[in-house]
């Protein structure tokens, strides 16, 4: 996506600068996850979430 190309034409350079740090990347930045087992979790929950740290209590 080329800068000309925006629907939205930034007035200042301040609003130009946002913008182009809110435009898609090439590389994503890494996401991070919590998860957390809640009081009503089932079995299979229960389950997956176990197996989840074992995958990674191995690194």
């Amino acid at each position: 996506m080329d800068t000309l190309d925006r629907v939205v034409k930034p007035k200042t350079k301040r609003a130009k600068r946002f913008l182009e740090k809110r435009e898609p990347k090439l590389n994503e930045n890494i996401k991070n996850a919590m998860l957390i087992k809640g009081g009503n979790a089932n079995a299979t929950v229960t389950k997956v979430l176990k197996d989840v740290e074992k995958y990674y209590k191995t690194f």
